[in-house]
């Protein structure tokens, strides 16, 4: 299968909108709007603690934790507890980002004390966003946590019990979870492994966690991209995906199809994403915005041909239940 490998500018697109815009709009208002400081103050904010994400995506693995040395003297050492790849820039990145915001909005506070207006409004709007930042560091530390994900209480296994597929399986986290459900089943663990935030895309740490969790006769590991599979058409019982299908773009119509093709009449494929509101807003700040909204997800399961059954929130994000129908 077909594997895209990002650049760095790719894969941290996000902060480089951001950055770019707020640059563009910083230099109008200097040079043209020089009247209103205000916005040269905010968009400059944004300029600067963007620009730190960017570093510590960076350098920060490097400058704060060896994470590469460390990973090389744990493969020499065995190891008894699972490993999801979770690197300290993703985890800590937030939180210093916080901690330079915070201190942006000080700094604001006393220099432009000449002004109560644009001084109260400036310290408001950063001390904003260090909460912002705050909150997706807490968001981020409790992805890390090595306990198994949970799964919502839904009946899954309506078309039959012999395969799962998991689809954008990463490191395992929640093929090892889906296992706890029953043993009298064979899961597939499905992923392009090209991650750029996880050691070799999650496809070594998956080996280890499965043989960990004693489940290596269970799994069987394939790699490939979902928009077009391998599998043969009906061929899964039932399907997950936990934080995967909210990365697509423009493909998630031709996954949610090909999803539809590879499960059985009655198959059921449970999928975990993010979705636009506080969650998303609190990791993605302002762009969280171009996160689909649940209403734009139901849309895209009525073109794909699925059936919603189920929905709720869980994990930080939102699941659906969806079904195919019966022929």
């Amino acid at each position: 299968m077909k594997t895209e490998n990002k650049t760095w500018f790719k894969s941290h697109s996000h902060s480089w909108i951001v950055i770019i815009t707020a640059l563009i709009l910083a230099i109008i208002f200097i040079n043209k709007l020089a009247q209103y400081k205000i916005f040269s103050s905010i968009l400059v904010g944004l300029i600067v603690s963007h620009s730190l994400i960017l570093l510590i995506a960076t350098f920060g693995g490097w400058l704060l934790l060896p994470e590469k040395i460390i990973r090389k003297m744990k493969k020499q050492k065995p190891t008894t507890e699972y490993d999801f790849g979770w690197s300290s820039k993703w985890v800590n990145g937030f939180g210093f980002a916080s901690i330079i915001v915070l201190l942006l909005a000080i700094y604001a506070y006393f220099s432009l004390a000449a002004n109560p207006f644009i001084q109260l409004l400036t310290f408001s709007i950063l001390l904003l966003l260090a909460i912002n930042f705050f909150i997706g560091n807490i968001l981020a530390k409790a992805s890390k946590k090595k306990d198994g994900i949970i799964l919502p209480y839904i009946d899954l296994f309506k078309a039959g019990r012999e395969n799962v597929l998991d689809v954008g399986c990463g490191s395992g986290r929640t093929t090892i979870s889906l296992a706890k459900i029953g043993s009298d089943f064979k899961i597939v663990a499905f992923d392009r492994f090209d991650a750029s935030y996880i050691d070799d895309g999650g496809k070594s740490l998956l080996k280890n966690n499965i043989e960990l969790a004693g489940i290596t006769d269970r799994v069987s590991i394939v790699h490939g991209d979902i928009t077009a599979t391998a599998f043969n058409e009906n061929y899964f019982d039932a399907a997950v995906s936990s934080y995967m299908f909210d990365h697509l773009g423009e493909n998630k119509l031709a996954a949610l199809q090909e999803m539809n093709r590879v499960l059985k009449p009655g198959g059921r494929f449970m999928m975990i994403i993010l979705v636009r509101g506080y969650t998303a807003f609190s990791i993605a700040n302002v762009l969280s915005l171009a996160i689909a909204p649940r209403k734009a997800w139901r849309q895209l399961f009525i073109q794909s041909g699925l059936k919603l059954v189920d929905e709720g929130t869980i994990n930080f994000g939102a699941y659906f239940l969806l079904e195919k129908p019966l022929i």
